[in-house]
């Protein structure tokens, strides 16, 4: 067989380039992807051979991190580098828990690299005679190792003799440079002047000799390395009080040394080298960010992790003794890794002390959050998957054809001829909190997915329509995304997230919306989008609504969930007016998967929801109404039976995030999976809450109440009241709560202010009763 060889082989350049992806292409070795590269060929041809293109590794951001550094004390970033889902978010917890205990501080203990050349003799009494030429000649090697290099400088020169053979161990210190290539080169020259030289004195010649015997265990662990030194030997340490092991690590002391001397004694079992919980995440996020050589990650990985109580906290304590790294040198000097340096203020000289504290910082703190999330059984909840029986054929965007949309949205496009179904990749949307939660858990397309549809009318005129698919992640989805975050937060509100999740609005949400919209069409309903059909798969778990896009451009308020001032009085009435319609208009009895919602029925779960809020998240304003509402959850049951009133189908997510309002003032209202059958007060209440102004009065608030009133003029004032009042009970414990206590982990804008603005309404109400 001929061996074909690839063209401009080790050549970076644009012709050698294109000339090797032609070769490729010939061969049917797929490169379109890989080759749809920005890098500069000029940044990268001393960094890399045989160039084709690049892979991507998206960057989370770190921090901030607290760093005492001798008398500063200073908040830092980093940018950390992985394909692992919850690995920045883990790290992000490690460093709000050592930012909120005080900050950590490091010291590096030394910096050395080695290289270790090996000499082969004919006999052992050779072998000495070398031994002792290298010693009694140290500062001649010296000179003219560092003949090559402005920045190494060789310390020692460790020697071990095995028979015949002579091992040198050359050390040296680097300065802001890994060092591994520039104490290549000095050795090599250094090797080849001790040969010469000791040539001339014994008139001895070396067997044979090499530039590593494996001596200096380059790239791989080594118990002699982690003794006497190769990269940066650093330590971080830092004190954590036990009241924030309470409360954001949902642990205690006591129970992390409990079980953290068991594990280092099965460690030391099964013959790990030192002991770490994941230090090697933190490492590898940090050199692919930083353009480090990779191949060292398994090295610098190597950790030493000490627990011990003092007084009333936990003193941690990190070292990394073989942090083989460069603020200058290799992969280092490429735009995008040197703006990840700078933004760990470690970019060019002078720095690579710094940079090693921040690693081990950052590394510690990984340390703690995984280390407590194992110790609390967070870790193993936040992993927890319901078991298939079989896998599923996921659903692709390239089965979105013209026959699969002629087939299904028989709506709009039932006289005309589809040509062509487009991806519109220019438009970028932001799915809901729903479907983004959701989509920690699989693969599965979920969210939106804008199309651009090409089709002639019945005049054979071509013409073209933007259409939205809506994808929906299943409730069980739902479920699984929020008991992960609630594993985060607190195990045990995990655990009651598990026996509450068929009477919570989650239950059934793929279901209800193509219901809702199905209804919404065939009533005719004009505050919605248009609605074109939908696609149902269920062995496939797809489910699918196809709607109109809505264009920003064409709306005068779309998502304004943060901004209350861009509502008018007139836009708030129209809202109120327009949800009314479809309140008195839907009938319970036409909906197969909307049931009624009974918070009572999820009793512990809000309870255990609500105690995290008032413990965590409230300001000392709030915490008495809120801890007031937390024990009339008991009540809710019988205080929704005492109200005369009749209720009715429900938005139950009824906000800015899901109204838009055209420039001809029309309402647009859409995202109905967490339907409800409910008082029709929910939705008020909640719109009320998001688009009300800052520092609104008492009047404002009643007025828009007895608009709300005078459309349904059968009920009494007073009965209408108690339906706000409950309703506004059950939207903040069921719903603002989770907004709240979900921004531990990821802050929502809007969720303090709009709290804010309900605890007022609701106080409000209480001074009219």
């Amino acid at each position: 067989m001929k061996i074909p060889i690839i063209p401009g082989r080790g050549l970076v350049t644009r012709t050698a380039t294109a000339m090797r992806l032609d070769f490729l292409e010939i061969n049917s070795v797929p490169t379109n992807l890989i080759s749809d590269a920005r890098l500069d060929l000029d940044d990268i041809k001393n960094n890399i051979e045989s160039y084709i293109g690049s892979t991507e590794i998206p960057l989370g951001i770190v921090g901030p991190l607290l760093f005492n550094d001798s008398d500063q004390h200073e908040l830092t970033y980093c940018a950390a580098g992985t394909l692992e889902g919850a690995l920045v978010a883990s790290m992000n917890r490690g460093a709000k828990v050592i930012s909120k205990s005080g900050g950590f501080s490091a010291e590096v203990l030394w910096q050395k690299m080695t290289r270790s050349p090996m000499f082969i003799f004919n006999i052992e009494a050779e072998a000495i005679r070398f031994e002792r030429f290298i010693d009694a000649n140290f500062y001649k090697i010296k000179k003219a190792a560092e003949c090559y290099s402005n920045h190494a400088k060789l310390e020692e020169i460790s020697i071990t003799r095995l028979d015949e053979v002579v091992h040198l161990k050359f050390i040296y210190s680097t300065g802001d440079a890994s060092g591994q290539n520039m104490t290549t080169t000095c050795t090599w020259h250094a090797m080849l002047f001790i040969v010469d030289q000791f040539k001339k004195a014994t008139n001895i010649v070396p067997v044979d000799f090499v530039i590593e015997g494996n001596g200096a265990c380059d790239k791989k662990v080594s118990q002699t390395n982690i003794n006497s030194g190769r990269g940066i030997n650093v330590v971080a340490e830092c004190s954590i009080p036990e009241q924030v092991i309470k409360e954001t690590l949902r642990t205690t002391t006591d129970k992390l040394l409990k079980c953290f001397n068991p594990s280092k004694t099965q460690a030391l079992k099964n013959g790990m080298v030192g002991y770490n919980i994941n230090v090697a995440n933190a490492i590898a996020a940090i050199f692919v960010a930083t353009g480090q050589d990779l191949a060292s990650i398994h090295e610098s990985s190597t950790g030493f992790l000490h627990l011990e109580k003092r007084k009333e906290s936990l003193y941690i304590r990190l070292t990394l003794p073989n942090l083989v790294i460069g603020s200058v040198g290799g992969g280092t000097a490429l735009p995008k890794q040197s703006q990840a340096l700078k933004i760990m203020k470690c970019e060019g000289s002078g720095k690579v002390n710094r940079f090693a504290k921040l690693i081990a910082g950052f590394a510690l703190g990984l340390e703690i959050s995984t280390y407590a999330a194992i110790v609390s059984g967070e870790f193993a909840k936040a992993h927890e998957k319901l078991g298939r029986n079989k896998p599923v054929k996921w659903f692709l965007k390239s089965e979105i054809t013209p026959d699969f949309i002629q087939s299904n949205l028989s709506n709009y496009f039932k006289d005309k001829k589809i040509v062509t179904v487009k991806p519109n990749n220019d438009v970028l949307l932001e799915n809901g909190i729903l479907t983004n939660i959701a989509s920690k858990v699989n693969k599965k397309i979920t969210g939106f997915i804008p199309f651009q549809v090409n089709y002639t009318n019945a005049n054979n005129t071509l013409d073209s329509k933007k259409v939205l698919v809506k994808s929906k992640p299943l409730d069980d989805d739902v479920i699984k995304g929020l008991h992960i975050i609630a594993a985060s937060i607190d195990p045990n509100l995990a655990d009651v997230l598990n026996g509450a999740k068929a009477s919570l609005e989650y239950h059934r949400c793929h279901l209800k919306e193509i219901e809702l919209y199905d209804y919404l069409y065939q009533s005719g309903f004009e505050n919605s989008p248009n609605y074109y059909g939908k696609y149902v798969n269920s062995k496939r778990e797809v489910y699918m609504i196809i709607q109109e896009y809505l264009e920003a451009d064409s709306m005068r308020i779309m998502n304004s969930e943060n901004n209350p001032e861009l509502w008018s009085q007139e836009d708030i009435l129209n809202v109120i007016k327009s949800i009314s319609r479809f309140h008195k208009k839907a009938k319970v009895s036409d909906f197969k998967h909307v049931r009624q919602f009974e918070p009572w029925k999820s009793k512990p779960f809000y309870k255990k929801i609500m105690a995290i809020l008032i413990r965590e998240c409230t300001d000392q304003k709030n915490a008495a109404v809120l801890n007031d509402l937390y024990h009339q959850i008991e009540g809710l049951q019988t205080e929704s039976e005492t109200i005369a009133l009749k209720q009715t189908v429900i938005h139950n997510d009824f906000n800015p995030r899901n109204i838009a309002i055209t420039k001809a003032g029309l309402p647009i209202i859409y995202d109905w999976e967490l339907a409800m059958v409910d008082f029709p007060h929910r939705d008020i209440v909640e719109f009320l809450s998001f688009v009300l102004p800052l520092h609104f009065t008492k009047e404002t608030f009643f007025f828009y109440l007895k608009a709300h009133y005078n459309i349904y003029s059968s009920e009494s004032w007073k009965d209408w009241l108690m339906g706000y009042s409950y309703s506004l009970k059950v939207y903040i414990i069921t719903r603002l709560s989770f907004y709240e206590v979900a921004g531990l982990l990821v802050t929502y804008d809007f969720s303090k202010r709009v709290l804010n603005t309900a605890l007022a309404m609701l106080n409000y109400l209480t001074e009219d009763e």
